[in-house]
């Protein structure tokens, strides 16, 4: 099977979940020595999961020579001949019709929470990608419900449902490592918040819920560097008690979660959730909203808030001081992070190209 990957998705972002799942498929894909082809536009290389992989020159195909924010929503224009398959990393369509197509559906954060021309673009561009698909890849059953509700007419037989991982590098560590810590986190219990703070993630009931218990610190990890109203909210709730980490990578991050108390995931919509996934492998427990994709990520092992208030997460944060308790809330993440694997992301994946391609190759 000839595949065509499109890279749009390191030129977009320099970090990120969606830069994490593209960079474990081509990982592995190279890994095992397929047939693949790369399209990528020239800002790829700025991306630091893309400067992780190593390509044959000759699988390289270079994009339009435009702007970045023309080219990334016109269809790759693919010339020659032969049958191959195109996957997209961020909802671009092969130009030629014959090109067997496959995308990845990851959520509806802007159809929930962006309004005007962003919205109306992304929305567009997502929907004529996913009613042009042969097959599409949603990376949680709440994420393919949306799509059906948003997009109604595209036929549920051309989804399937596969799940993102987690990275091995997160696991627990020796109790010693903890002196590894900065030295504000050596000693005092912190609450851990992971990631992006759009409006929808609600970084600022992550202050309030960790203010509300005296002795807890709160520590921020990636995202970029607070904004300003971000910074001053958390210095006027939680003054001397938080730390931000504008960028962390995978092994300070383990470190973090093997030595927090839990990861706080106040979010109020997800399409997955990798950040609970790796807490739990880490042995981090997780307090979590009962949203979206999330119940789907924490399984049995997160201690779920189903108001998304301050005190309901205070409320499970605190019983976790239990040690039986706690102790039994890892167990079951160990249990739950076991059923998550970017391997069987990957497998699955392959699987649906070929059953993709050769339901086309039956249709034709």
């Amino acid at each position: 099977m000839n595949l065509v990957l499109d890279n749009i998705i390191f030129s977009l972002q320099r970090a990120g979940g969606i830069s994490v799942y593209w960079y474990e498929l081509l990982r592995r894909m190279t890994r095992d020595k397929l047939s693949i082809h790369i399209v990528e536009h020239p800002g790829a290389t700025s991306n630091i999961f893309r400067k992780k992989l190593d390509f044959n020159p000759a699988m390289l195909i270079g994009d339009r020579q435009l702007p970045l924010w023309l080219s990334r929503y016109l269809a790759y224009p693919a010339a020659g001949s032969g049958q191959f398959l195109y996957h997209s990393s961020y909802y671009r369509r092969p130009q030629r019709a014959d090109a067997t197509n496959v995308v990845t559906v990851y959520d509806f954060t802007y159809e929930r929470f962006r309004r005007g021309v962003p919205r109306w673009a992304h929305s567009m561009q997502k929907k004529t990608a996913a009613r042009a698909a042969n097959g599409i890849i949603c990376i949680s059953e709440s994420t393919k419900r949306d799509l059906l509700r948003f997009y109604p007419g595209i036929p549920e037989s051309r989804i399937q449902v596969i799940y993102l991982g987690a990275s091995e590098l997160y696991k627990p560590l020796e109790s010693s490592d903890r002196q590894l810590l900065p030295p504000a986190l050596a000693d005092a219990p912190f609450v851990l918040f992971v990631g992006a703070r759009d409006s929808y993630k609600n970084f600022s009931l992550a202050l309030e819920s960790v203010a509300a218990l005296p002795g807890y610190s709160l520590v921020s990890a990636g995202g970029g560097k607070l904004k300003p109203g971000e910074a001053e909210l958390a210095q006027q709730l939680l003054p001397d008690r938080h730390l931000h980490l504008p960028v962390v990578d995978n092994e300070h991050l383990n470190l973090l979660y093997n030595c927090a108390h839990a990861l706080l995931y106040p979010s109020g919509y997800e399409g997955f959730g990798i950040p609970i996934i790796e807490a739990m492998a880490a042995g981090c427990p997780v307090v979590a909203a009962n949203v979206s994709a999330i119940p789907e990520a924490c399984g049995e092992a997160g201690l779920m808030v189903d108001e998304i208030r301050r005190d309901a997460f205070a409320e499970q944060l605190l019983k976790l001081e239990n040690a039986e308790f706690r102790s039994g809330t890892i167990d079951k993440g160990y249990a739950q992070a076991r059923c998550f694997s970017w391997e069987t992301c990957y497998l699955e994946t392959l699987s649906f190209y070929e059953k993709i391609r050769q339901e086309q190759a039956w249709k034709s």
